[in-house]
């Protein structure tokens, strides 16, 4: 009788542990949500998602100006639609699926093994902090991370449910999830490329032959097949001119295996060197579950695929494009430590990853916004305007240099549209005029928002430069009069 309490007080404290985990993943992931201004990338997405566009103007946008397919534009499109234009609504729309993808997550190990394994995952993916950190951007990443969760979820049904209504049910929605993840980011290529494999080993060695899934397959790779002959006519318009993505060196090695997916090179040597450990330890186990074959066979063709390509054709691989890869690294960690028939060890490992995730938002903005104002981190546009407002003239001018023609860009287009949403939402005073910089006459205040800042336009003699300022997230902020 004691210890059937004793088990249930221990199962109470796991939960309400749990619960308590989730809500941080939940406070984390809204908490201030749009206390920083939209970078670069983030504005592109706001421009081309304006409501009062037809969806063929959306996607002619899409087309000349970014290389992700239209899936996340549409959705936005709509969100903006709904509940008004204004970068918020961006801002919550990647809170909410970073949020759901903390279920979909630990749900989808509950279908590798019947344990409580799905419990850590459930932690693992709730704190953090590269997942976090996307679910509060206006961005692609966090909308393909939740679809591809739902898309394995529904295909392990498929691989182990025999009731006729059931696979129909599972058919539907995987082919639906795994095509949609597709059109969201090109990279989601890489996990049907590996469920693909997944099926073959599983043909060929354990001789399992699953119709429903084959023809699952087959259907999402013609419609893959299809989206790449369309995608790649437009794409290569606008990623033949992007050079910002180097070739992987030593460093590179260094900092994208350690630090981006952790929030630091040491957790990340932490989770690497476990999950080294406990593969080797674990092998038997792991050769006798099918289903974790494929978080390796995920996990290798997620890091290794893009690198290839990158080597013999031109480099594509970025942390943010493959976030989809810490599904297997948080499901084998996970599944794993269960697999350990230690206790003493089991615990201590369960007791370590949820502490270094946990300690790791003392040292990052997400936890220190509670007691002290939170460091900007992206362009600091509010600064900019309040030295514009204070200033004797309220003219503004947005003037760049491209790296590709060396010919002057004024952004009136894309910056233009975010900043004047901003002046608007906070009453700002702000007059922009043309960008025919020569013709103007008087003084003026010239905004450049680039990275690195030595792209920006650097004026003819005949104009001087009075004033100049370089603010937080890459804005350089000149006052120029015409000498005219």
């Amino acid at each position: 009788m004691f210890k059937i309490l004793k088990f249930q007080e221990n199962n109470i404290l796991i939960y309400f542990s749990v619960l308590l985990i989730i809500l941080l993943g939940l406070i984390f992931r809204f908490y201030n949500v749009g206390y920083e201004n939209l970078w670069i990338d983030e504005i592109f997405s706001f421009w081309v998602t304006e409501p009062n566009l037809s969806y063929t103007e959306t996607f002619s946008r899409v087309k000349s100006t970014e290389s992700i397919p239209f899936l996340y534009y549409y959705c936005m499109k709509i969100c903006n639609s709904i509940f008004g234009y204004d970068p918020i609504v961006g801002r919550i729309f990647s809170a909410i699926l970073g949020f759901l993808s903390i279920f979909t997550v630990s749900n989808l190990c509950k279908k590798f093994v019947n344990n409580k394994s799905y419990l850590l995952s459930l932690c693992l993916t709730s704190l953090n902090i590269f997942l976090i950190t996307y679910s509060q951007e206006m961005r692609v990443y966090t909308l393909t991370f939740f679809l591809i969760s739902l898309a394995l979820i529904f295909f392990f049904n498929l691989y182990s449910e025999h009731e006729s209504k059931v696979l129909t049910k599972n058919f539907f929605f995987f082919s639906l999830f795994m095509s949609m993840s597709i059109f969201s980011h090109p990279f989601s290529i890489i996990i049907l490329s590996s469920l693909i494999c997944f099926t073959f080993i599983d043909y060929f060695f354990f001789k399992v032959k699953n119709k429903k899934i084959n023809i699952s397959l087959t259907i999402v790779s013609i419609f893959t097949l299809f989206f790449l002959f369309h995608y790649l006519q437009y794409v290569s318009l606008v990623t033949d001119t992007i050079d910002w993505i180097k070739q992987p060196d030593l460093k590179f090695y260094s900092n994208f295996y350690f630090s981006k997916f952790f929030g630091s090179r040491l957790l990340g040597i932490i989770h690497l060197v476990i999950l080294i450990f406990l593969s080797f330890y674990l092998w038997r186990k792991i050769i006798n579950n099918k289903k974790i074959i494929f978080l390796y066979i995920m996990l290798f063709l997620s890091y290794f695929t893009p690198l290839v390509y990158g080597y013999f054709l031109k480099p594509i691989i970025f942390p943010r494009y493959i976030m989809f890869v810490l599904i297997p690294i948080i499901l084998i960690i996970s599944i794993l430590i269960f697999y350990l028939e230690n206790k003493n060890l089991k615990k201590f490992l369960i007791f370590l990853f949820v502490f270094i995730n946990l300690g790791n938002h003392l040292t990052e903005s997400t936890l220190k916004q509670f007691f002290y104002e939170r460091g900007k981190f992206k362009p600091d546009f509010d600064t900019a305007f309040k030295i514009i407002k204070s200033s004797e003239t309220k003219n503004v001018i947005l003037y760049r240099e491209t790296k590709i023609n060396k010919k002057p860009d004024y952004s009136g287009v894309v910056l233009s549209n975010y900043i004047q949403t901003i002046i608007k939402n906070k009453e700002y005073e702000i007059n922009f005029v043309n960008g025919n910089l020569e013709s103007h006459r008087g003084k003026v205040w010239n905004l450049c928002l680039t990275n690195p800042i030595n792209d920006c336009y650097n004026p003819p003699n005949n104009i001087k430069v009075l004033r100049e300022r370089i603010l937080q997230g890459g804005i350089k902020l000149s006052l120029w009069v015409n000498r005219e």
